[in-house]
């Protein structure tokens, strides 16, 4: 990835690629620790599922089931249809 001249790149810790500087998010005491705004998003939904194992709540339990819909979409690979992904990747990235 290209970046302009002055513009300082960095490297996901999760994912490895190379991005701008403004492409990726430090952690507060560890700054020189970055994630993608792609990996940082599956490191939510992780912390997300968790903390709702740990606390059940009607609000965790939607969220399981949005969850379980993602995987069976993953799954059978709907999220990569030429008219049905576009959609789905929208629908998404609205979804907690």
């Amino acid at each position: 990835m290209s970046t302009p001249a002055g513009t300082s790149e960095g490297h996901c810790w999760c994912c490895g690629k190379t991005y701008s500087e403004g492409e990726l998010v430090r952690l507060g005491k560890h700054p020189e620790a970055a994630v993608c705004f792609v990996c940082a998003r599956f490191l939510h939904r992780q912390a997300t599922e968790r903390t709702d194992r740990l606390r059940p709540s009607v609000a965790a339990r939607a969220r399981d089931v949005v969850r379980h819909g993602r995987a069976t979409v993953m799954s059978h690979g709907w999220h990569q249809r030429p008219i049905v992904g576009p959609a789905l990747k929208w629908i998404d990235g609205k979804l907690p």
